[in-house]
């Protein structure tokens, strides 16, 4: 079988965001949808160092007593977590003692209060991006929901076609993608 891949993982995501927010209708702007293609490539990458807190209090507690550079990344990195987990991988939360509502109440107050805190020490250096996070965290969630979903009609698809009763030439037609999931 041949694998059709993409130029980059940049040019993979924002297809796929791209895509996905066509799909859902989610009412963010191209600055929003951008971030989300970065995150999705930041999250890719496996040489990413692990991070130091493994909760969202933890990280929550860390953002609340830091200078307002690392209260930024903080606050940042609650967001973009919780986003990821929920959009992604939504079924690891059955093994956790908190549930979806608490990772979808912690990520939209924390990009609220990333935005916050952009607006009041850096310039707006990110614009809309964390207000828009923040407020339509629900949606953004659903926007990489779909992103897993459709990679996953993709794998099905292509596994129907590698079945014995199948031309298994076919699969050649169907582009092999990153897997997310």
């Amino acid at each position: 079988m041949s694998l059709v891949t993409e130029a980059n993982l940049f040019d993979f995501f924002q297809a796929e965001v791209e895509r996905a927010h066509s799909a859902t209708g989610v009412p963010v702007g191209g600055d929003t949808r951008l971030y989300l293609c970065q995150l999705l490539v930041e999250r890719a990458r496996t040489d990413r160092p692990a991070p130091a807190e493994t909760t969202l209090a933890e990280l929550h507690a860390r953002a609340t007593l830091a200078t307002p550079a690392e209260r930024a990344t903080a606050y940042r990195e609650l967001g973009d977590r919780s986003l990821v987990c929920l959009g992604l991988f939504r079924r690891s939360l059955e093994r956790k003692t908190v549930g979806a509502a608490y990772y979808a109440e912690m990520g939209a107050a924390a990009y609220q209060r990333a935005d916050q805190v952009f607006k009041h020490w850096f310039s707006d250096a990110f614009g809309d991006v964390f207000n828009e996070l923040g407020r339509h965290f629900g949606g953004c969630v659903a926007l990489l929901a779909e992103i897993r979903d459709e990679h996953r009609r993709r794998e099905e698809e292509r596994l129907a076609l590698t079945t014995p009763t199948h031309d298994t030439r076919l699969v050649n037609l169907i582009p092999a993608k990153i897997a997310i999931d």
